[in-house]
């Protein structure tokens, strides 16, 4: 009776759960094509998925670096790790870009370009000012690094004219002549063209990308240790060097932001100015180490984390432009000044200006100046060859760049050490700066009659001067001018002349007989190294100015030469006895001939005022 009513229950669910069954009974499953083709289908479906999903970008990376080797890339290797590309967000991202040439090398390890292509196309001529246009392309980089070791063209052109057979790159020197025949071909054609403004020309890419924006970031690396984290970040960089230099120059920040567009020209012979706007944050400038130096090694005065910095700043905002230049007109256009003075159209526009924030700091100093010099020599090597004067653009030809500017501004207090040794042991003179201080450059970029000037002016604001030793005050000034002019003849060896003028105001200048020895060391330390030599001797004349506005001159009377300076300010100096000299003007100027190799004396005059 009771497998009866058992059987009488069991029933029923089996029936019920072959009835709702999802597989259904999985016996009446026939293995036909049919079967088999579903299977596939199901097999592919999943393949493709994963493809899709992981290996379709490392693919299309594949492909497009074998394709950009194989025709584009002559001289060189290009290589990107993988590419995807979303149409409809108009997203491009990519993954371990890597461009190598004789020269340089360009890395980023990641980042993503969007181009906004459903925004309205409004049509502007490119002479307007396109900044305030929508951002139609922006681009995201992480860990940027360009590092530039070597300058293959200046090196083959030294060999041709020293008659030496081509070691560095055989063929360089016929593609430069092709490329140097090219370029003047495509010269002469365009100076016999219409003259037209470029306005007035067709559409060009900036009229669909008025604005485009890059920020550069460094990526961080975060690794977990029981319950420690360790954050390694790898910072964007900008280096210059090799293994034939004793360091490298490397400029890192962690984030960085560009707009680049175009505004009217300052003249209006000129099409348009390009302009970059760059905002960065933790930007060091230093002196590294260079990997595999085989040379001899100069020790630095002292070491900040991995070199010597000579700038850092929190933050830093780069302002770049440059004019494209127009057509040297038939007859030349005045232009009348605000102040009714009747003068020539300026030249073509070119420079950076530079503003440093917070937390700015500026080391340099005799060992420093040496590892620049190194770094010059390899990077601008000498020719030996006179230079010949710049050739004056003719009507119809475009108008040349003049000077490359740069002007370097303090928007808060910075300080500047410069730093040197005396027998293993660093000494250094501090000094103070305001805000509103700043540096300008003018470097030449065109050759007259009698060379070239390279000009460095600015001021100092509430300047104050220490020295690490005991008695550290040295100079205090409410301002301080000075102007550095540099004069180069054609010829290299030919005479030089350096002038420098300062200019102090409400200066104070403290002075006692240890300084002399301090800064004798200083410049023993600046002095090179290396022997005379007659064939690389280059004649000079250093001509100094000093003048000195409501100043006063302090030293120390003490008996027996003593002085205290267990206490701190001057006036907590109880024990010391000092001797001012006032003046309210003072004018200093002798001149440094430097024109003799060797000679047994050196003439001095000195002019006082």
């Amino acid at each position: 009776m009771e497998a009866n009513i058992t059987r009488y229950f069991d029933e029923p669910e089996t029936s019920k759960w072959k009835t709702n069954s999802t597989f259904g009974n999985l016996e009446d499953i026939k293995m036909d094509s049919n079967f088999a083709m579903l299977m596939c289908s199901l097999v592919f479906a999943v393949i493709w998925v994963i493809y899709i999903t992981y290996y379709n970008s490392r693919v299309v990376g594949f492909i497009i670096t074998k394709t950009v080797n194989r025709f584009f890339i002559s001289e060189g290797y290009f290589k990107i790790g993988s590419l995807s590309l979303n149409a409809l967000s108009g997203k491009i991202m990519f993954r371990d870009v890597v461009y190598i040439t004789h020269d340089y090398t360009i890395r980023v390890q990641d980042g993503y370009l969007i181009f906004r292509w459903w925004r309205s196309y409004v049509p502007k001529d490119v002479s307007e000012d396109l900044s305030h246009s929508d951002t139609r392309l922006s681009v995201m980089l992480n860990g940027f690094e360009l590092h530039v070791y070597n300058r293959s063209q200046l090196y083959s052109n030294l060999e041709r004219i020293f008659g030496i057979g081509p070691n560095i790159i055989p063929t360089y020197d016929n593609r430069a002549t092709e490329s140097l025949t090219r370029s003047e071909s495509q010269i002469d054609t365009s100076s016999i063209r219409k003259q037209r403004p470029e306005a007035a020309m067709a559409r060009t890419w900036r009229d669909l990308i008025p604005v485009i924006k890059i920020d550069v970031s460094s990526v961080g690396l975060i690794s977990h240790f029981v319950s420690n984290i360790i954050e390694n970040f790898t910072q964007s960089r900008l280096v210059f060097g090799n293994r034939l230099v004793p360091t490298t120059l490397s400029i890192t920040f962690e984030e960085s932001h560009f707009v680049y567009s175009t505004k009217p020209a300052v003249c209006t012979l000129d099409r348009f100015m390009h302009f970059v706007k760059c905002k960065a944050e933790n930007v060091r400038v230093m002196l590294a180490p260079s990997l595999k130096y085989t040379g001899m090694l100069d020790d630095p005065p002292r070491y900040m984390g991995e070199g010597f910095v000579l700038m850092s700043t929190n933050d830093l905002e780069l302002y770049f432009y440059m004019d494209e230049p127009g057509l040297v007109p038939e007859e030349p256009v005045l232009v009348t000044l605000a102040n009714g003075d009747i003068v020539e159209s300026s030249p073509p526009q070119w420079g950076v200006d530079i503003k440093c924030g917070k937390g700015t700091d500026f080391s340099y100093g005799p060992w420093a100046d040496r590892q620049r010099e190194h770094l010059f020599k390899f990077f601008y090597p000498q020719d030996f060859v006179p230079m010949e004067a710049s050739k004056a653009p003719k009507p119809g030809e475009k108008r040349q760049m003049q000077s490359f500017d740069v002007r370097l501004l303090m928007q808060n207090d910075a300080t500047i050490d410069i730093l040197f040794t005396k027998d293993k042991e660093t000494n250094a003179v501090h000094i103070n700066v305001g805000a509103g201080s700043y540096l300008e450059v003018t470097l030449p970029w065109i050759t007259l009659q009698d060379g070239y000037s390279t000009k460095i002016n600015g001021q100092l604001l509430h300047l104050e001067a220490t020295t690490s030793l005991q008695f550290r005050d040295l100079v205090e000034s409410e301002t301080l001018e000075f102007c550095l002019l540099c004069h180069y003849p054609p010829v290299w060896n030919d005479h030089q002349l350096w002038e420098i003028n300062l200019t102090g105001c409400k200066a104070t200048v403290k002075l006692i007989f240890s300084h002399k020895w301090f800064f004798q060391d200083l410049i023993n330390d600046w002095a090179s190294k290396q022997l005379p030599d007659l064939m690389h001797f280059v004649p000079y004349t250093w001509r100094f100015g000093l003048t000195l506005k409501h100043c006063e001159l302090i030293t120390l009377v003490n008996q027996y030469n003593w002085i205290d300076c267990s206490s701190v300010g001057q006036r907590n100096r109880l024990e010391n006895t000092q001797l001012a000299l006032c003046a309210h003007f003072l004018h200093l100027s002798f001149d440094l001939p430097f024109d003799e190799f060797l000679p047994e004396t050196i003439p001095l005059n000195f002019s006082i005022q």
